[in-house]
This record gives structure tokens, sequence and C-alpha cells, in this order.
């Protein structure tokens, strides 16, 4: 019997950001992926502008899809990753990358945010915002972007984060549906982009899924998203840490 729901958008884009400590995260999705992926796959993640990096061979070794950097006017196609380059904006338009050195969000560019927006707007309810450990909050506007144009909003649960803050402030701001545990990616998004439900997806070991929310607090900017609270929570460092004791202790 499907698990699809009738009527459900193809799942074919698949936005990834992360930060602190998300190559290993990176490695072990790219490397449970099925050679026959039916997705496009973008990552951004927080790098030097400085440093020479080597991160699309890093992370190819890992995977069963090829791995580059995308390069300006390149078509975004399924089957591939496309990982956005040091101190460039990575973004979709026409079906292809498109990549500029616009201000810094978050204080930092290449920004996961620019990258979800893009995506949002140009394919709308085909996408699944993936969320991973990092500091701050670079993607929980863009999640929040994915959401109103009907796709997906996942993070990594929070608990094993090596650093919780963006999946925590994403929960706080966003209507998340699922969160997951690092071992558990590569098959839940196997599932998803093969068309299963939500309900169907969030019986796969690791996987939570979070309850709808009727009510979200608004997303403030800049400095103060990075200090304040929110729904009785303290959202500067030290609460996101307790915040994080709570969560191991259940």
């Amino acid at each position: 019997m499907s698990t699809s729901l009738p009527g459900a958008p193809a799942r074919n884009v698949i936005l990834i950001g992360g930060s602190q400590g998300s190559i290993p995260v990176l490695k072990r999705l790219l490397a449970g992926l099925p050679r026959e992926f039916h997705a496009a796959v973008g990552i951004t993640v927080h790098r030097s502008p400085t440093f020479a990096s080597s991160l699309a061979d890093v992370l190819g070794v890992h995977a069963c899809i090829p791995v580059c950097e995308g390069r300006d006017g390149q078509l975004f196609e399924r089957g591939a990753v496309y990982l956005a380059p040091p101190d460039h904006h990575m973004q979709f338009r026409g079906g292809a990358v498109w990549l500029d050195r616009g201000p810094k969000q978050q204080f930092v560019r290449p920004a996961i945010d620019v990258m979800f927006a893009s995506g949002a707007a140009s394919y709308g309810p085909r996408v699944i915002g993936v969320l991973l450990t990092g500091n701050l909050s670079d993607g929980v506007a863009g999640l929040i972007r994915i959401k109103q144009q009907g796709g997906l909003s996942l993070v990594q649960e929070p608990a094993e984060a090596e650093a919780p803050s963006m999946p925590v402030n994403a929960i706080s701001y966003d209507d998340v549906d699922i969160a997951f545990k690092s071992d558990s990616a590569s098959n839940l998004l196997a599932l998803l982009v093969a068309g299963a439900s939500l309900d169907r997806a969030s019986r796969v070991p690791g996987v939570r899924r979070l309850p709808r929310k009727q009510q979200l607090p608004a997303l403030r900017t800049g400095q103060q998203r990075n200090s304040m609270r929110v729904g009785g929570y303290d959202r500067t460092a030290v609460g996101v840490l307790a915040e994080l004791q709570r969560l191991r202790r259940r």
C-alpha cells in the first residue's frame, strides 16, 4: 500500500544548511543516500573566505551521488549535490545555480537563509529544508519561508547537535515538521523524496514528529535574535545550553 499522500507535491529539492559540527553529519547523510536519488541537493555550510577548501572532495568521498561546488549558471539537477563556495551566497533561478557576493546575512557569506529563501521562491512545495547543528540562528528565517511556500521543515535533534542553537531556534520560531538524529537523516530523506507521508517518515528510528503550532512568535532580526526570551525560554547561549541539558534528561 502506498504511503504517499494523495495529490502531495513531488519533494525533489533538498536544501541543507549547517555550521559548527555539521561536516561529520553531512558525511553520514550523503553516504547513506541511494545511488538512484531523484532529488537535487543544495548545501550551504559556513566556511572561511580565505582558507583554501576541498570540502566538495571531502564530502564526495562518502557520497554515492556527485558532489561539486556550485558554479554560476550551472544547471541544478536531480541526482547531484551542489555546495555553496566560500564567500558566495548560493541561489536558484530558472533551474540553475546563481552565485553572488551580496551583503553578509547573519554575519556570514554564504548564508543559509539566502539559499533557503531562494529555493522556497523557485521551487515552492517541492523543497525539503534541513537545518543542522550550528550557532546562532542562520537558516531559521529561511525555513519559515520554505514552510510558507508549502515545503517541509526538518532539523537535527538538538540533544545530539554539537552546537544546538540553530535547531533550537528553528523549533522555537518555525512550525518544524520533524527533528531527526543524524544516523536517521539519509533514510528519512529517501522516504520523503519517494513520496512518504510525514506520519510514515516519522516511524523511522531516531525521527520525531513535532506537534503543529497554532501561533508562532515573531522572528526578530539581527543581533536581537541572539539574546531574548521566547515562550519562557532564554535564547542566549546560556539559555540554549540549559535547554539542551533538559532535552537530554528526557
